[in-house]
């Protein structure tokens, strides 16, 4: 990329961490980026929609899995992130919650003592840019939740049922 012009975009909206944005800011300089920041908690998000769409890097981070996918939808930037990917030249990055909306789903979400349903979605299809699930925080304690969710999984999609999980 000749000119890189890299959009950060926290998970909770205009709820960010000043050491994580100044993280960000900072990175982007190193590489020779320009910065852009979305703020993906604004209702009238034209600006938002100018500066990634303008931007050829995007980093969505981390937070609450269903906030996060609540935002996207009622800011409109899950259809600009969509519209983002198309692109010819991009790089697009999940860390954590921002990994999992780009799954086809988040419902592994739902797993025990994983992120909690505080805004009430009850759609939980992802962006589905990627054709996986991730679950970005593993360690031994899930290994037999995430066992069990696999088959279950398994088992849903030969009977052609996506939303029992």
């Amino acid at each position: 990329m000749k000119s890189k012009i890299l959009a950060y975009m926290p998970s909770d909206g205009s709820n960010i961490r000043e050491e994580y944005l100044v993280q960000w800011q900072r990175f982007a300089q190193d590489y020779g980026a320009k910065f852009n920041l979305i703020d993906n908690s604004k209702k009238d998000s034209k600006e938002e929609i100018r500066k990634l769409l303008s931007s050829n890097i995007l980093v969505i981070t981390g937070g609450n899995t269903f906030k996060l996918l609540y935002n996207l939808r009622q800011s409109g930037l899950d259809r600009v992130i969509k519209r983002f990917a198309q692109k010819d030249n991009f790089v697009l990055s999940g860390f954590s919650a921002g990994a999992i909306v780009l799954t086809p789903t988040i419902k592994i979400c739902n797993l025990p003592n994983y992120d909690s349903n505080d805004v009430g979605i009850k759609d939980l299809a992802g962006l589905n840019i990627v054709n996986f699930e991730v679950f970005p925080h593993y360690s031994k304690k899930y290994q037999k939740i995430l066992s069990d969710y696999k088959e279950k999984t398994k088992i849903l999609k030969k009977l052609g049922k996506k939303n029992l999980v």
